[in-house]
């Protein structure tokens, strides 16, 4: 007869204890996790601080380039307006010395015509202008002889200097270049502003990295992101200078 073993009928064969994990290892598990996890943010905020700052650099280069155009634009503007002006003047004064040579002809029509002078009278009118000349037999017609308050001859519709209108449409020409003038160094301003701006991030990124603590590193590229946001803004809105076709956009 063969006999068996006790077989105890309370315990499963198929159920194992689990073993007790002792605090220290557990410390230490946690530590790591908390490593890797600080890691992996610091690895993503390394990671978009190396693309704000690339996108930083190159947004600075196009302000710096726009800057330039733009000052250029300046000058040439400047530039254009100050020669119109000039030319304007020397315009205005040579209308006035015509004017004033029309206005000793217009005395000594009105000397020879008093006094009779019909020879002198006629060699006066037949020196003047053809312009002067409907003027002045524009002012006989209203009856400048019998009431003087009949405009003159110079303030006839009909007498005018083409020196004058040339120097009106010089003085319109430099006020338009003086506008564009102001407005393209208005805009080179605003550019170089956004250029230090942009600097400001090149800056404040650069010095984040040399910090030990993760707040401080996320603290100075939040405000990197900031500048660099508000930056790009300034940016779109400003107009540009494209460097093949000289226009805006």
């Amino acid at each position: 007869m063969e006999t068996h073993g006790p077989t105890p009928s309370n315990q499963d064969s198929s159920t194992v204890e689990p073993q007790q994990v002792p605090d220290n290892t557990r410390e230490l598990l946690r530590q790591v996790l908390e490593a890797v996890i600080s890691s992996q943010r610091s690895g993503r905020l390394q990671a978009l601080t190396a693309i704000i700052l690339s996108l930083a650099t190159l947004t600075t280069t196009w302000c710096g380039y726009q800057a330039a155009r733009w000052s250029d634009d300046q000058s040439q503007y400047q530039s254009a307006s100050d020669t119109a002006e000039r030319q304007a003047a020397e315009n205005t004064l040579a209308g006035l010395q015509v004017r004033t040579q029309d206005g000793l002809l217009i005395l000594e029509y009105w000397r020879a015509q008093r006094a009779g002078d019909e020879r002198t009278h006629k060699t006066v009118f037949a020196h003047m202008r053809p312009e002067l000349q409907r003027a002045l037999e524009t002012s006989i017609r209203e009856g400048i002889l019998e009431n003087p308050s009949v405009p003159g001859p110079l303030q006839q519709k009909e007498y005018s200097l083409e020196v004058e209108t040339l120097a009106s449409a010089q003085r319109r020409e430099a006020r338009a270049a003086g506008d564009q003038a102001a407005v393209a160094g208005q805009v080179s301003s605003e550019y170089v502003l956004l250029t230090l701006m942009l600097a400001s991030v090149l800056f404040v990124g650069g010095v984040s990295s040399t910090f030990s603590r993760a707040s401080v590193r996320r603290s100075l590229g939040v405000v990197a992101f900031l500048v660099f946001a508000v930056a790009i803004v300034g940016v779109l809105r400003l107009p540009v200078l494209w460097p093949l076709s000289g226009g805006t956009a």
